[in-house]
């Protein structure tokens, strides 16, 4: 591997834009694969998994790594759909460059914005790939105009179409001034630029070269003073100006055509960065705490950051990582810089879609793979034992929904654990918990498709059924006045010693969020001291089921006044159940209530949705706390009873057409409206029927 002949690269785009369509034309472009693949017929060899030829979306990212015109690339194909986002995140994370690709006939799709400010903060050099200019209503001069307007970044033509819709043929190149047309195996040829694009090929040509010449300041002397540049001056500017950052060059084609992406190879060796150019990175020793740097150079230790676990039923796991100095050759051992553990590993391999291929060597800009890691999880770095670095990770999106699992098999709760596990390895972003008050398994993660895929997943790598209800709330009980003098007597005479214990409460209400106070205030002899943890003792055990709906007892205090004990048959046992008695009548009459969980809600959504959103925060009883405006989005914070947004992702989509996004964290408790409390009582106790 030469680092100067290195390329890695994303491919980044909104579901439904033909991202992974264009990864397979590059491949087949490149005589990496035999076939070209097909989503659309099940034949990709990027989106293999069975969950995503069912959907026809990637879900997970898919790697592969080929050598094309005496450079080695590793391409990267992500997903766009947002319940898979952070695997794009990840990606993006370790990528030197990446390719965004957008739709011809819709360029402006829910996400984009999204997916373009993600490439945007990580200052990736782009080339912008406009697809489907042979589909109906595709066009070109439109699309490129609304993408501009719609993210605000300078656009550079590099290449025209022939023809439009069914008639695209092929492209005009407008660095080497070359026009191709394209066989139905992407092989294109050459022939004459159309004469009725002459004007329009000219434009856009003198457009490129001021572009060009803007990025270096040679090349814009000598384009003011009236001198011609060079194919060789235009690729130099276009170049610099592309890792600069100044402006994004557009090459336009059809990925399912194979028109194009043979043109696109070309800019990709051309134009994009080796690592060399991305320059030196920065870590930090796991000891010390220290700033390290290190440089795209084999002559440096080894260091790398593991972005990706994969779980492959011949391997084991996989640990997918990007190299970033020096060099690493199979069985070995290395440094986890973040758990501090030495690991042993064995054969290295390169990705290609679902084959690995072993390799003798991988040097920076690598995208690699090793098996079996004992220690390592996505995240973590691996370097020179001498030499450890630490690389910093991305944050990845909080879990927005969740659900309940309930196994189809009896005894399948502990296989139904150990897959989840298995299943966290591979995605981070899952979150498995268990319910201390319901004890139910819940499961979160970022979308209802992101559960569903979760689930057939488990159902087919581990044989484990389960189904999916909605979480039960955990509501608390209550009461809204005080109660003084509450008195309860326990007698009980039977053959032998007997039972006696009485006890005197005052009960009063807490503020909300106090929990529980106890207060002895005995005074005389009435009760000896000895038996007042019993007292308190049994108070606790009956706030764990209050008398309303069983939930439990919060926010009361009580006050332990007085009472009377017998001194042959009073005991531990009596007080206590005298206490918990006492206590369950003293909450009947303090006028008991139900309390519900509050979330606050803090919702990101376009400014033209603020007022729907508004509205349907109003009518699941929420109480919308300020707004912050910010570019073209609007922040809405609001407290809303949890059992009204357990499924606000969903919702959430459907009124923004999927750009809005939002956080959920518990606030407090609150009082249950009165018309809902026999609501959930009954549910309640019909679920206890069951």
């Amino acid at each position: 591997m030469e680092i100067a002949k290195t390329r890695n690269f994303a491919i980044v785009s909104q579901s439904g834009s033909g991202k992974t369509s264009l990864a397979e034309a590059l491949l087949f472009s490149a005589k990496a694969t035999k076939k070209l693949g097909s989503v659309d017929n099940e034949s990709s060899h990027l989106d293999f998994e069975p969950e995503e030829v069912k959907r026809k979306i990637t879900i997970s990212a898919a790697f592969f790594a080929f050598k094309w015109n005496k450079h080695s690339l590793f391409l990267m194909d992500t997903p766009g759909e947002d319940n898979f986002l952070h695997e794009t995140i990840a990606a993006l994370r370790v990528a030197d460059s990446c390719i965004f690709v957008a739709d011809a006939v819709d360029p402006i799709k829910p996400q984009t914005q999204k997916i373009w400010s993600m490439i945007s903060e990580r200052n990736i050099p782009v080339i912008m790939f406009l697809n489907k200019l042979d589909r109906e209503r595709a066009r070109f001069t439109e699309s490129i105009d609304s993408l501009k307007e719609a993210l605000d970044i300078r656009l550079v033509p590099i290449s025209l179409p022939i023809g439009i819709e069914e008639g695209f043929t092929g492209i005009v190149d407008l660095v080497h001034m070359k026009a191709y047309e394209f066989s139905e195996d992407g092989k294109k040829k050459p022939v004459d630029i159309p004469e009725d694009m002459a004007d329009e090929v000219e434009e856009a040509r003198s457009n490129l070269i001021e572009y060009a010449a803007e990025s270096k300041e040679e090349l814009l002397e000598k384009f003011l003073e009236g001198e011609e540049l060079s194919s060789d001056e235009i690729i130099s500017g276009l170049r610099q100006g592309i890792l600069d950052g100044g402006f994004i060059p557009v090459v336009c084609g059809s990925a399912t055509k194979n028109i194009g992406p043979s043109v696109l190879l070309e800019l990709i060796v051309s134009f994009l960065p080796s690592p060399e150019e991305r320059g030196e990175v920065t870590g930090t020793n796991p000891e010390t705490g220290d700033e390290v740097i290190r440089k795209p150079s084999a002559d440096e230790p080894f260091s790398a950051l593991v972005f990706k676990t994969l779980t492959d039923p011949y391997a084991g796991r996989l640990s997918i990582m990007r190299v970033y100095s020096g060099t690493i050759k199979p069985d070995g051992t290395i440094l986890n810089a973040n758990k501090k553990e030495k690991e042993k590993y064995g054969p290295l391999f390169v990705l290609k879609g679902k084959e690995q291929e072993n390799i003798d060597e991988a040097g920076p800009g690598a995208i690699v793979a090793l098996a079996k890691l004992k220690y390592t999880e996505t995240g973590d770095s691996l370097s020179d034992q001498d030499a450890p670095v630490s690389y910093p990770f991305v944050e990845f999106p909080a879990p927005v929904i969740t659900y309940a699992l309930k196994p189809k098999s009896r005894g399948d709760e502990e296989k139904i654990t150990n897959a989840l596990a298995r299943l966290k390895e591979e995605d981070p972003t899952l979150r498995v918990t268990r319910d201390p008050e319901t004890n139910e398994l819940l499961l979160s993660g970022l979308g209802q498709i992101h559960i569903d895929a979760t689930i057939d997943k488990m159902q087919r790598k581990f044989g484990v059924s389960v189904d999916l209800t909605t979480p039960k709330i955990a509501y608390r009980e209550t009461i809204k006045v005080p109660k003084k003098g509450v008195i309860y007597r326990h007698k009980k005479q039977t053959g032998g010693a007997g039972q006696f214990a009485e006890v005197h409460f005052d009960i009063t209400p807490l503020p909300r969020g106090e929990g529980y106070e106890f207060e002895e205030a005995l005074v005389g002899m009435n009760v000896p001291r000895n038996f007042v943890p019993a007292v308190e003792k049994g108070i606790q055990e009956a706030m764990q089921s209050g008398p309303l709906a069983g939930y439990p007892v919060t926010d009361v205090k009580v006050r332990f006044y007085d009472g009377k004990s017998h001194e042959v048959d009073s005991s531990e046992m009596a007080f206590k159940i005298a206490a918990i008695q006492c206590f369950k009548k003293g909450v009947l009459e303090a006028k008991p209530t139900l309390l519900e969980p509050i979330v606050k809600l803090v919702v990101t959504v376009p400014e033209e949705n603020v007022g729907d959103i508004i509205g349907d925060l109003n009518s699941r009883r929420g109480k919308v706390m300020g707004m912050e405006p910010g570019k073209g989005v609007q922040t809405v914070t609001a407290l809303v009873p949890l059992a009204e947004v357990q499924k606000y992702v969903l919702d959430l989509n459907a009124m923004t057409a999927g750009q809005g996004t939002f956080t959920m964290e518990f606030s407090h408790y609150e009082e249950v409206p009165p018309n809902l409390i026999e609501k959930i009582i009954a549910q309640k106790k019909e679920e206890e029927g069951k």
